[in-house]
């Protein structure tokens, strides 16, 4: 059974298969992905980027934990949010809140959430993210959390036809401030 993760504002669940067609919205809103990849046709955002999310997880897992967030006593989602094992006590933090769940706080509260249970649940060492530089809400929103700007990696991504920088942030445990 997967462990219940709240906060004040949040509550969250692993990405079923009755989530595609939030999951595609997401993918296909060019404010959501700007920052984030290239328009796909649906059959590849289906393969490349929800099916392979939906398996159980556990720690140990190779493939994303996918979490759909949604507030308190509501069962509409906001986003989705999660982690991969990169190995060596490290995890990729990662997520997606909807257009009109941006601005109000709901990244930040549920990257507190994530680094709760990755750290002090799952025992992690270190998260990591990797964020397109420009994408200032993601950056603020990593930094407000206590994530520390470590590097760019120069023209590493290919987006929107050119090639673009990556920001790359960590928090190690010791680090972390629950809210």
């Amino acid at each position: 059974m997967f462990p219940n993760i709240t906060s004040k504002r949040l509550h969250y669940r692993q990405l079923v298969a009755d989530d595609w067609r939030f999951f595609l919205s997401l993918q296909q809103d060019e404010r959501v992905m700007r920052y984030v990849a290239d328009p796909q046709p649906e059959e590849e955002i289906r393969r490349d980027r929800f099916e392979i999310r939906l398996p159980h997880w556990q720690k140990g897992s190779t493939h994303w934990l996918c979490l759909v967030m949604m507030e308190q006593g509501q069962s509409a989602p906001l986003g989705v949010t999660g982690f991969i094992d990169r190995g060596d006590g490290v995890v990729e933090v990662g997520f997606l809140l909807a257009a009109e769940a941006q601005g109000k706080g709901f990244g930040t509260e549920s990257l507190h959430d994530i680094a709760r249970y990755a750290l002090n649940e799952l025992g992690f060492r270190k998260l990591i993210a990797t964020v397109t530089a420009g994408n200032e809400a993601s950056r603020r929103t990593l930094l407000k959390v206590g994530f520390q700007q470590e590097g760019t990696l120069r023209k590493s991504y290919h987006l929107a036809g050119e090639w673009r920088d990556d920001w790359v942030f960590g928090l190690f445990a010791d680090e972390w401030r629950p809210l």
